[in-house]
């Protein structure tokens, strides 16, 4: 299990054992298939333990209510995705190629988890303003990891224009999924490609789906 949520931490004062962590992790996986399915307002405590196959006593050892669960699983999938975006790239030495596989990075995690993705957008951010500010966060780092890239790139201002390619992916993202009329739908590579291509070089320098498909990063 990873090590990034404390919140659901809070009837514990002695580190967890190495069960209590897989148990612990079972109803997080279990949460965000029922958040994914019901939605926050709708999802109960109940549903989730009944998908964990625990017992409802269990979900308290652990989580003091719904709230808490949906943020401790906010802040899990957060941390995946930055340390997918950081694996991804912390070898490629070219700056644009890393710009490109970084922007991949972030567009098969939301591929692979796009039912939590829309039901963060949707809800998410409105069930409280620590939500909101978590996910302000998550940009603010993934920002922050992309501006030394866009420095290497001979950007002048690399804090907005990371701040720009940050939201510019999320906004492509859920078009891709949620929005886009136009079958098929571009894979991770295409999309990323596309991004990288809008974002450096400018509208006209986007390939189309049929010439991008098979190129050396799909």
């Amino acid at each position: 299990m990873t090590d990034v949520s404390v919140s659901g931490r809070a009837t514990y004062e002695l580190p967890m054992t190495q069960r209590q962590w897989v148990r612990r992790g079972e109803l997080l996986e279990a949460a965000r298939r029922v958040f994914e399915r019901d939605g926050y307002h709708a999802a109960t405590v109940s549903a989730i333990v009944q998908a964990a196959g625990l017992s409802q006593g269990a979900f308290y050892l652990y989580f003091p209510d719904k709230k808490a669960v949906f943020a401790a699983l906010q802040e899990e999938m957060a941390t995946f995705l930055r340390r997918r975006i950081y694996w991804a790239t912390r070898d490629e030495r070219d700056p644009a190629q890393r710009l490109e596989v970084g922007l991949k990075a972030y567009f098969e995690f939301y591929d692979e988890y796009r039912a939590w993705n829309r039901r963060l957008a949707l809800e998410g951010l409105g069930i409280d303003e620590s939500f909101e500010a978590r996910q302000a966060q998550l940009y603010e780092t993934l920002a922050g990891g992309f501006a030394p890239t866009l420095t290497e790139l001979g950007v002048r201002s690399p804090e907005m224009a990371a701040a720009a390619l940050i939201g510019m992916a999320a906004q492509a993202a859920y078009w891709q999924h949620y929005q886009r009329q136009q079958p098929p739908a571009m894979n991770p590579s295409t999309l990323a490609r596309a991004c990288a291509c809008l974002f450096l070089h400018g509208a006209p320098s986007i390939p189309s789906p049929s010439t991008s498909e098979g190129g050396p990063h799909a």
